[in-house]
C-alpha cells in the first residue's frame, strides 16, 4: 500500500507539472510502442468487422425480421404448450415438424428457395421455370459454399487474430504498465532520497539503486514482448488465410454461374425465336 500510495503521489506530481527530472524512456522502446498500439488497433477495426461472418444472415436482413416473428410465435406457442396436459404434449411434438430448418439463413438460400417454389408454380415444360430450377440449383450451391467460407474466416483469421489481441498484445501491454509502475517508483524513490536525514542516507541510497533495476528489467521484458508482437508472422498468415477463404468462394460463384449462364441465355434465344413465331403467324 506504501508503494502505491508513493506512485500515485508521484503520478499527481507530475500530471500537474510538479515533477522534475522525470526518467525517460529509451527511443526503441517509445518506437515500439507506437507499432504495438497501431497493431493493436489494427486488430480490433479487423475483429469488428469480421465478426459479423458469425452471423448467417449478414447478406440476408429479411431472415431477421422473420425470426423476430419466429420467436414471437414460439414465446405464445410455448405459453400454450405449458398449458396442455402432458397426453397433448406428447401428441403435438410428434406431429409438428420444427419450422425453422426451413428458414433461409443467407441470400443464396433464399433466392434459391425463392426460385423452386416460383418454379413449381410454372408448367413443367415452362422456359422460365426451367430456368428458375437451374438457378435454384446454383444459388443453393453456393449457400454453401458461402457457409463454408464463412466458417473458414471464423476459424483461420477471427479466431487467431482475437487470440493474439488477448494474448500477445495483452501480454506486452501489461509489461508496458509494470514498466509505468516500475518508472514511478524509481522517479518516487530519487525524490525521497533527495531530503532523506543523513542517517537514513545508505538505506535510501539502496532503496533507488533496487527501483533502478527493477526498472530496467521491466523496460527489457517489455522490450522483449513488444518485439514478439511486431515480428510474429502469425497476422500475416491469418490474413492469408482470409484472402484464400473468399478466393475459394468467389471462383465456386464464377464457375457455377459461368456454366449457368449460357445454358439460361439458350434458352432465352430459344424462346425469344418461338415468340416472334407466334407474332408473325
Amino acid at each position: 500500500m506504501g508503494k502505491s500510495f508513493s506512485n500515485l503521489h508521484q503520478f499527481t506530481r507530475e500530471k500537474f507539472g510538479n515533477a522534475d527530472d522525470i526518467t525517460g524512456l529509451p527511443p526503441e522502446y517509445l518506437e515500439l510502442e507506437k507499432r504495438v498500439d497501431a497493431l493493436e488497433k489494427v486488430h480490433r477495426k479487423l475483429l469488428q468487422v469480421t465478426r459479423i461472418y458469425a452471423n448467417p444472415s449478414y447478406d440476408y436482413p429479411d431472415q431477421l425480421r422473420q425470426s423476430v416473428v419466429d420467436i414471437s410465435s414460439t414465446f405464445f406457442g410455448q405459453l400454450k404448450y405449458m398449458a396442455q396436459n402432458p397426453a397433448e404434449r406428447s401428441g403435438q411434438d410428434a406431429s409438428e415438424p420444427s419450422a425453422a430448418s426451413s428458414q433461409p439463413k443467407n441470400l443464396h438460400c433464399a433466392l434459391a428457395q425463392a426460385a423452386k417454389e416460383g418454379a413449381a408454380l410454372l408448367d413443367p415444360d415452362d422456359a422460365l421455370g426451367n430456368a428458375l430450377k437451374k438457378y435454384s440449383i446454383a444459388q443453393d450451391s453456393l449457400g454453401g459454399h458461402r457457409y463454408k467460407m464463412d466458417s473458414e474466416i471464423l476459424l483461420k483469421f477471427h479466431q487467431p487474430f482475437n487470440a493474439t489481441l488477448h494474448t500477445q498484445i495483452h501480454g506486452a501491454n501489461k509489461a508496458r504498465a509494470n514498466v509505468r509502475s516500475a518508472r514511478l517508483s524509481l522517479d518516487a524513490a530519487k525524490n525521497r532520497h533527495k531530503s532523506v536525514r543523513q542517517d537514513k542516507i545508505e538505506a535510501s541510497r539502496l532503496e533507488v539503486e533496487q527501483a533502478e533495476d527493477q526498472f530496467v528489467a521491466a523496460v527489457e521484458e517489455a522490450t522483449t514482448l513488444m518485439k514478439q508482437v511486431i515480428e510474429t508472422p502469425e497476422p500475416l498468415r491469418n490474413l492469408a488465410d482470409l484472402v484464400n477463404a473468399q478466393l475459394s468462394f468467389y471462383k465456386e460463384a464464377y464457375t457455377l454461374l459461368d456454366d449457368l449462364v449460357p445454358e439460361i441465355d439458350n434458352m432465352q434465344v430459344k424462346q425469344e425465336n418461338l415468340y416472334r413465331l407466334t407474332r408473325n403467324d
